[in-house]
């Protein structure tokens, strides 16, 4: 890590003062700030899909994010919107935003997804997790550094501080963090309360939408009034990030569907929160030179909240079944296991998307062998048979019958060291045979998928692309037309993402400035991002050019 400009001790040592932690101590005698640049004011929504949110701002329905992009009269004269800007691949709340905040693809900074598994170490990582219940790992991710630890890449804070090592960074309940001087959180309670709410035993008592969504206003209101009140002391950060997590972990429960639950909660929640924060900015004079940026990191896709289209890990017409049913030993559905555990094959669970990783079984060969997961797998021997059974279970239904037909594609490749890059994914067509992912879309047209071969080959090729597992699955989901023909990895839900789809993946990018007009943010803009198709890695880019203050 890129760990440079007066920085005492490390991120891990957090000093918790409330809700405010100084991660950085400046050294005497050392500016406070860097104000004579462009300053970056960050809000990024989870799961907000592009067409939803410029909709609502085009129609007039939030006026206050409209007032900090300059607005006027529903019309954006100082504000470009770009219409191409994706998700990585999985479209997956951390995976995304690792790559948003990083500037690299998940293969190069090691954040495949919500969760995956690391070989070297044996270790299961979950930062959000899917597969199992609990809500600790998410609250680590604030009071450990567990996102930071999992990501190995520098953050566009620790890139930006090799060039302006001075300038003062907070950063608003956000996973990643390292290189800011203050993260700040919510109460710890209304974090665990926000984040237990989405597992799938508490939804299952919600009998009303409103009970569902107080839970999630009260995280994103306080962290609101944590900003203001720090503002009120009277420093100004250079670089602010506020991350807003209530609109995803709403869309995941709510009873009305994730488009009307996502409107009502961006008009109801958000817009009047970020009333707060505007007014604040606003007297502080902090607006006259200050970039906004607003950003996502996927979209929803509405799927059925029954045990029929979960595709979950208990029943026997789970995975796991055709994972056992194949002879192989899953490792236990927790974050940690006992060392001496004898698995020798881990499944990772990211709502449209799945992973599975297979150990070289002739280092574990009988029952209670601990396996060496160091070495590769045997492609042949280890990987083939493994997808082989999901190929054969997605025809007859033999090992899973309620699993009949519902993937869509089975890719696998040829296992590296884990030192080594990896290669891409191909698709599975049965008998041990693969086809490359680009022929066979040219032969089975997938129209509502958007960049899926370019943004596949961002998460599986690279030094770290092994965590994106042997075998990946993808469920028939973004590509079926009503939530009965979907399915995902998850327990049950009314609406999930990690596909290569238009709705799952097409974000917003709004860039603005008082001084400059559309037309020249959209010249700036679209330098930065480079040809099509534009991928999310590139927002990291966009905010050290934006801070530079640079004219082009």
């Amino acid at each position: 890590m890129l760990l440079t400009g007066c920085i005492t001790g490390k991120v891990a040592n957090l000093v918790v003062q409330g809700p405010v932690r100084q991660l950085r101590t400046r050294a005497d005698g050392a500016a406070a700030s860097s104000p004579d640049k462009p300053g970056i004011l960050l809000i990024a929504l989870d799961g907000i899909d592009r067409d939803l949110l410029y909709d609502l701002l085009k129609k007039g329905e939030l006026p206050w994010l409209a007032m900090l992009l300059g607005g006027e009269k529903n019309a954006f004269p100082h504000a470009h919107f770009d219409e191409t800007l994706l998700s990585t691949m999985p479209s997956s709340t951390l995976a995304a935003w690792a790559t948003a905040m990083t500037g690299l693809p998940p293969a190069h900074h090691g954040v495949t997804g919500n969760e995956f598994f690391i070989r070297e170490t044996r270790q299961f990582a979950a930062p959000a997790p899917v597969s199992f219940s609990d809500s600790a790992p998410t609250l680590a991710v604030y009071t450990d550094q567990y996102m930071s630890d999992l990501t190995k890449a520098p953050t566009v804070y620790e890139r930006l501080r090799a060039t302006d090592p001075h300038a003062l960074i907070w950063v608003a309940m956000h996973q990643l963090y390292a290189g800011a001087d203050t993260l700040l959180v919510t109460k710890r309670s209304i974090m665990a309360k926000a984040f237990e709410q989405v597992i799938e035993e508490v939804v299952a008592k919600v009998n009303g939408s409103n009970e569902a969504r107080g839970g999630f206003e009260k995280l994103d209101r306080q962290i609101i009034t944590v900003i203001n009140e720090e503002l009120e002391k009277g420093q100004v950060p250079d670089v602010l990030t506020v991350y807003l997590a209530g609109t995803d972990l709403y869309a995941h429960v709510a009873q009305e569907g994730p488009d009307d639950a996502r409107r009502t909660y961006l008009r109801e929640v958000i817009d009047p929160a970020l009333k707060e924060l505007a007014k604040r900015l606003d007297e502080k004079g902090a607006l006259k030179n200050r970039y906004v940026i607003v950003t996502s990191d996927h979209g929803h896709t509405q799927v059925d909240y029954d045990d029929i289209h979960a595709l979950s890990t208990e029943a026997v017409d789970d995975p796991p079944a055709i994972i056992r049913g194949a002879g192989y030993r899953l490792r236990p559905f927790a974050l940690t296991v006992p060392d001496s555990d004898d698995f020798n094959a881990v499944m990772a669970y990211g709502g449209a998307a799945a992973y599975i990783s297979v150990a070289n079984r002739t280092t574990c060969p009988n029952l209670k062998d601990r396996c060496d997961w160091v070495q590769p797998p045997r492609y042949e021997e280890d990987v083939l048979p493994m997808a082989e059974a999901f190929f054969k279970n997605n025809q007859d239904g033999v090992l899973a019958p309620g699993m009949k037909g519902t993937l869509d594609l089975i890719l696998t490749r040829r296992p590296k060291p884990h030192y080594e890059v990896d290669l891409p994914y191909e698709v599975y067509v049965g008998n041990g045979k693969t086809v490359p992912l680009g022929a066979y879309l040219k032969d089975h047209p997938h129209p509502s998928y958007i960049g899926f071969e370019e943004r596949l080959r961002d998460l599986a090729v690279g030094p770290l692309g092994e965590r994106a597992g042997d075998v990946m699955l993808l469920a028939h989901n973004g590509d079926r037309e009503t939530s009965t023909e979907r399915f995902y990895f998850a327990a049950r839900y009314r609406s999930w993402h990690g596909s290569p789809s238009r709705k799952d993946s097409q974000i917003p990018l709004i860039v603005a400035h008082p001084q400059h007009t559309a037309a020249a943010l959209r010249a700036q803009t679209e330098t930065v991002l480079g040809p099509e198709p534009r991928r999310q890695q590139k927002i990291t880019d966009l905010i050290l050019e934006l801070r530079s203050g640079d004219k082009h």
